[in-house]
């Protein structure tokens, strides 16, 4: 596979390619015709002038819902559109924008003509607020563009934070962006995707002095071919560098803190041009700052390729790393550093090379206490846990991608390989009882995909294949022997051990054709795949002289060979102001088992499904738009529930799969409402989603008085129902404030089996949310952050509530036009409702920043100026309850530089 991507861009092969027009898909013909429009003109105004520079836009109605097809008069005010497929349209809209000008709207009919149309000076029709906003913001068609200028402050050094302002983005501690509660699919640089998905690298690393502007394309289509002709819901942003900006730049970051010795290092070199870039990173740091997510990608690529992958896949859990709610520089204890490279080559004829490596090393460790409480009928399991854990981790990824990217064809080809070294270890004191377990995970993974689109009729011919292969080897070692009583071994064991290794091979294709019956647009998918999994896993209780035997289900040969096809013809059509999706799909999966240390499980399952989806959309005007959809989804047992082998989980949990393949049967409603309007900096959107879900089997769970879980399943019919509902707003005033709130509730109820006693469980929530950004960019900023959850859990007669309230607020005081103060605090309190106990915390840090020079950041900054104990903090669910303590970071002082390059 590594040659394919190289064989595929030999000018002969691509030239056959282009122009082939037998297609393999479902075993059906497919016929349809076009043909181009063709709509030229010139653009004058009254005193008939001709204008340049005039934006021409065809779309499929008054309000741009589908850009046709785009276009600039020339010096001479001429202008040629060509758009295409269109003989289901009766009629085009014509948009002609121009600053000095009126915008005029025209509707046409859908064939080749001449329109030469007059523009009126916009003659003081144009307010101040719009001018005011012309200057940060631009709207053309589906693509809002934001001057950078307008959005940033004194404070802002690097692009995220710019992109942090923009109204409808919020970034996770991950680096990924979301906009209007959607990740992006794409971010371009200058119009080409180098990093695929590793994004976090350029927007932490790029100054945002050296940006341009920043442009959010809706609707968007990555592969050229498919503009005018598919359509997409994803949003994508392009970063435009300063055209007068040096070809080399950057940025570099350093800190060095005392009484522990800590420091803090990043470089980000950066070389762009036309045909050539190339973004380098080094980080390094103890100052709890995980750089695990460092070049991590953060979008989910091509769909159908991304739905033919196996999922992830541990069996023994690694020693738990998640902290609390706070921000890691107080708790986190951390060795860390990263080093990436990506660059970019692009030919003359569309043809782009890119290759990207990538190596992070983590040692982090974290100390805490958990006073838990497992609750059932009338009776309870206490279980207390001093807690110190730690975990190395080696990850190495390579990758190498070849892009054509043309009006009427692409192809691209990624080949990637991903190697993962994990060392961990866990020492508690479970109940006045010592355990030690160390924990050693390698996992070496390669896979190539080829996605292909062309054209036949001037309809688009999509397909892909992915091969992906990986072996993983796992051992898990407990100190004393835990679970005697399951094993009753006849000596005194020293020690439990779990060994597994696992192989998975998997190999898919997908092929779909988009094509237009009148005014319905369809589209005909095929997928295929088949995946070979194998476990080879053994438990054992060992001592010097002595281990005991493993036999099933102790031991395991298990292997799952799948085979899964599903077919779908999804249809959409246009009704006046009103949308209709249909997409039936069927489903046919063949599960082979085999196990060679038991007949249990070694059979051969065939299912098929029927899985339709129904979506009805409303569009009332320009702002506001509703949607109404049901689907339903039928799935089986993964390998990873499949396996009927005793699997030590981690150092108190013993677990089993059922000796059947469970199906899962989901049925969900889900109701949008949404309200935009970007010039205003609105945006406004309910989600209401209602599900039931009903599986073949329960789970059973049970706890000893020591804390050791055991978990199964029993053969019983199990419905996990709920709904939800999330409102969210955001408004930006005066380009000063920026306002964030969401408010969810959730209601969901299931079943299980605990200490052999069925419960129902019923869980509700309340979750509150505000952000609230004020930065007038002279003599004073405010950030604050309010979270508040309330949840209410009923087991059976047993009842319990968990209230969590955060608070995070950032004071920046500007002293002069180059020194800023900074007053940074976070407080928690969280409560049970059986207990009286407040959890109070309140932590504080402060910072002085000093502007020599446009390029030069100094900062001297105190951290965890009061506190240097614990935190506490607690949470619910089910019939479980926990209050955690965490050790802190003792104070710091770090003083540091922040300089573009």
């Amino acid at each position: 596979m590594f040659l394919s991507w190289f064989i595929l861009l030999q000018p002969k092969i691509i030239t056959k390619l282009k122009y082939c027009k037998l297609v393999f898909l479902l075993g059906m013909p497919v016929f349809c015709f076009s043909q181009n429009v063709q709509i030229k003109g010139v653009v004058k105004d009254s005193l008939n002038n001709t204008i340049p520079f005039v934006s021409i836009i065809a779309s499929n109605s008054q309000n741009e819902e589908q850009i046709l097809a785009y276009s600039t008069s020339k010096e001479n005010g001429s202008y040629v559109l060509i758009v295409k497929n269109n003989t289901n349209l009766d009629s085009i809209w014509l948009t002609y924008r121009h600053m000095q000008y009126e915008t005029l709207k025209i509707q046409k009919n859908a064939s080749s003509q001449n329109v030469d149309v007059v523009l009126k000076v916009a003659v003081n029709k144009l307010d101040d607020i719009i001018l005011h906003a012309k200057k940060k913001i631009e709207i053309k068609g589906d693509t809002i563009t934001y001057n950078v200028a307008g959005l940033k402050k004194e404070k802002d050094y690097s692009i995220e934070e710019v992109i942090d302002r923009i109204p409808g983005v919020t970034i996770s501690d991950d680096g990924q962006i979301r906009y209007k509660e959607r990740p992006i699919s794409h971010l371009y640089i200058n119009g080409v995707d180098l990093l695929e998905g590793k994004y976090n690298i350029a927007t932490r690393g790029i100054p945002a002095s050296a940006v341009e502007d920043i442009d959010i394309m809706q609707k968007h289509n990555h592969a050229r071919i498919d503009i005018g002709k598919t359509e997409s819901d994803n949003v994508a942003f392009n970063l435009k560098i300063k055209e007068d900006h040096s070809l080399v730049f950057g940025s570099s970051k350093g800190d060095l803190g005392v009484p522990l010795l800590t420091g803090n290092a990043e470089i980000t070199p950066i070389y762009l041009k036309e045909k050539l870039q190339d973004i380098a990173s080094f980080k390094i740091n103890n100052i709890g700052k995980s750089l695990k997510d460092n070049g991590r990608s953060l979008t989910s690529g091509n769909r159908n390729l991304a739905a033919l992958k196996l999922p992830e896949i541990n069996i023994i859990n690694e020693p738990d790393m998640n902290g609390t709610v706070i921000s890691n520089k107080y708790w986190l204890d951390n060795e860390s550093y990263a080093i990436t490279n990506d660059a970019l080559y692009k030919t003359k004829n569309d043809v782009i090379f890119k290759t990207g490596i990538n190596h992070n090393y983590n040692f982090n460790q974290i100390e805490r206490n958990d006073n838990s409480a497992y609750y059932f009928d009338n009776d309870s399991t206490i279980v207390n846990r001093n807690i110190k854990n730690q975990l190395l981790e080696r990850k190495y990824d390579a990758g190498v991608v070849a892009e054509i990217n043309r009006d009427d064809f692409y192809l691209k080809n990624k080949t990637m390989f991903n190697a993962v070294n994990s060392d961990g270890n866990s020492s508690l004191l479970q109940n006045q009882e010592a355990i030690d377990a160390s924990y050693l995970s390698d996992k070496i993974s390669f896979s190539n995909s080829l996605e292909l689109k062309t054209s036949i009729s001037d309809k688009i011919l999509n397909s892909g294949l992915l091969i992906s292969y990986e072996e993983q080897k796992e051992e898990l070692k407990v100190l004393p022997a835990q679970f005697e009583s399951v094993f009753n071994p006849s000596f005194t064991p020293d020690f439990t051990k779990q060994l597994n290794d696992i192989n998975r091979l998997n190999i898919g294709a997908f092929s779909s054709y988009n094509f237009d019956i009148k005014k319905t647009k369809l589209e005909l998918k095929q997928t295929i795949n088949w995946s070979s999994e194998s476990l080879l896993s053994s438990l054992t209780q060992n001592n010097s002289a002595n281990s005991s035997i493993p036999v099933f289900p102790f031991s395991a040969d298990y292997t799952l060979n799948s085979f899964q096809t599903v077919s779908s013809l999804s249809s959409s059509w246009q009704w006046k102001r009103f949308t209709f999706r249909l997409n039936p799909q069927v489903t046919f999966i063949n599960l082979n088992q085999k196990n060679r240390t038991s007949e249990l499980n070694s059979n051969s399952n065939n299912y098929f499904f029927f899985e339709p989806s129904v979506n009805a959309s409303y569009k009332f005007n320009q702002n506001w738009n509703s949607s109404l959809g049901y689907n339903r989804t039928r799935n089986t047992s993964t390998f990873n529930q499949l396996f009927t082998g005793l699997q030590l989980r981690d150092f108190t949990s013993l677990s089993r799969n059922p000796n059947a393949v469970n199906v899962r049967r989901e049925d969900a409603l889900n109701h949008f409402l949404t309200y935009k309007s970007i010039l205003k900096g609105v945006i406004i959107s309910n989600n209401f989603r209602w599900f039931k879900n009903k599986s073949d089997f329960t789970i059973s769970s049970s706890i000893d008085d020591n804390g050791l879980i055991t978990t199964d399943a029993v053969k019983q019919p199990n419905i996990l129902e709920g709904w939800s509902n999330r409102l969210s707003f955001t408004k930006s005033f005066f380009r000063i404030i920026k306002t964030d709130l969401s408010y969810s509730y959730r209601n969901f109820k299931s079943e299980q089996f605990f200490n052999d006693i069925p419960q129902e469980n019923i869980n509700r929530s309340h979750s509150g949310n505000l952000e609230l950004t004020l930065d007038n960019n002279t003599w004073y900023g405010i950030s604050y952050q309010g979270i508040i959850n309330y949840g209410l859990s009923q087991i059976n007669d047993f009842e319990t509530s968990n209230t969590f309230i955060k608070h995070k607020v950032e004071v920046d005081f500007y002293l002069s036009s180059k020194t800023r103060w900074n007053l940074g605090t976070e407080s928690v309190i969280s409560t049970f409702s059986n207990d009286q106990n407040v959890n109070r915390n309140t932590l504080f840090n402060t910072s002085f920043y000093y502007k020599p020079s446009k390029k030069l950041f100094l900062r001297a900054s105190l951290i965890n100026i009061f506190n240097e104990d614990f935190f506490t903090t607690s949470s619910s669910n089910a019939n479980f309850i926990n209050q955690s303590q965490f050790s802190l970071r003792p104070r710091q002082l770090t003083i540091g530089f922040n300089y573009t390059l």
